[in-house]
């Protein structure tokens, strides 16, 4: 069975999210970046919004850091309000159960997926 890392990026005093914060969360150094490159491959999930975001850093700046091997990865996007096919290469859009296709892929996948 294959195991689901969530990734939950959030500042010493609680916050998830915060307006004008910069690219990386403001955690791009070498630390991060280094830890980044030793992580194995994967099934990165994500939501609509998240796709949204996400792939739209890839088409405005493709040679990022980190931005090429994301869109190498597989992604799994689950969502209602989007319509397939999504345009970020490797990319499969579930529009069911999300709860139901995680454990599915977890079943049956052969690589972690992490969030």
């Amino acid at each position: 069975m294959q195991t689901l890392m969530v990734d939950f990026i959030i500042s010493l005093d609680g916050y998830g999210a915060a307006e004008g914060w910069p690219g990386f969360w403001g955690m791009e150094g070498p630390e991060y970046l280094g830890w980044l490159e030793e992580q194995e491959e994967h099934t990165a999930l994500m939501g609509a919004t998240t796709y949204r975001l996400m792939s739209g850093f890839a088409s405005q700046a493709p040679d990022e850091a980190g931005m090429a091997e994301l869109t190498a990865l597989p992604k799994v996007v689950f969502s209602a309000s989007l319509e397939g096919p999504l345009s970020w290469p490797n990319t499969e859009l579930v529009s069911g159960d999300a709860v139901d296709a995680v454990r599915a892929m977890k079943e049956q996948g052969h690589r972690p997926l992490r969030t």
